[in-house]
């Protein structure tokens, strides 16, 4: 998660266990507009097999639908589904396995990612491939719900877009300007407020040089613009602002969604 940071100084701020794993989360985030519903990420889904799931840590599966529930939606409630990238820990669970066929979990959705990234996707590279599910998107596209993304913008009024390539071509992150705030959905360009410093890029971003060219230039707008970062993957931090010093831009606040009101 903290590439050549050596660990004497990550594990600090972001510990591991005994197993050199860091405890991450995949927090998906529902936002209503209008009579949109639109759903940013699904996790990963009941695809992949016990031992894929032991090797990567995974402990649960089943949460999101679950989550929903708990706040009044059910899957046939969500209207749009928009996918940052799609690396499996961020898409796949937009397809279930029901007894070896697949469905989509979202039946009335559309699903939304970028053409950078899609085509990106059909070609990867070997240090990348494994992080594609070719069944689950292949089926995305037959079921001809999913839309791809050419430019940045506006998705919707008050929902723009904007593209980072450092961790993957064509990963997109919403920010959701309320009126009162501004709300950017970090996912991989900050997986954890452990990652704000510049030099603290994961080791899956493909092109950590453009990740940090990428970081600095947004961290200076989301400090002037005071944007609350939203973390997919921090399991200890679900919302975070910073600020310019003399240092450069750093870590401000720490906070949850529900003490902003």
């Amino acid at each position: 998660m903290f590439g050549a940071i050596p660990k004497v100084l990550w594990n600090k701020v972001y510990p591991c266990n005994d197993n050199n794993f860091t405890q991450l989360t995949l927090r998906c985030l529902l936002v209503e507009t209008g009579e949109r519903r639109i759903l940013i990420e699904t996790g990963i889904g009941n695809h992949y097999p016990e031992k894929h799931l032991k090797n990567n840590g995974v402990t649960s599966v089943d949460e999101l639908e679950k989550s929903l529930a708990e706040k009044g939606y059910s899957a046939t409630d969500i209207t749009d589904v928009f996918f940052t990238h799609l690396h499996w820990d961020h898409c796949t669970g937009a397809v279930k396995n029901a007894d070896g066929k697949l469905e989509l979990t979202f039946p009335n959705a559309t699903l939304w990612s970028s053409k950078t990234q899609w085509e990106h996707a059909k070609i990867s590279n070997p240090r990348e491939r494994a992080a594609f599910h070719r069944p689950v998107l292949d089926f995305m596209m037959e079921s001809e719900k999913l839309q791809l993304i050419e430019g940045e913008g506006d998705f919707l009024p008050g929902f723009e877009i904007r593209f980072f390539h450092g961790h993957t071509p064509g990963q997109m992150l919403p920010i959701l300007h309320t009126g009162k705030h501004s709300f950017v959905y970090t996912s991989d360009l900050f997986p954890t407020a452990a990652n704000i410093p510049l030099l603290w890029v994961s080791a899956y971003d493909l092109d950590p040089v453009k990740v940090m060219e990428e970081k600095g230039k947004f961290l200076k707008e989301a400090a002037e613009k005071d944007y609350i970062l939203f973390f997919e993957h921090d399991y200890y931090t679900e919302c975070a602002s910073v600020q310019d010093t003399e240092k450069g831009v750093q870590l401000k606040a720490k906070f949850s969604l529900a003490e902003l009101g």
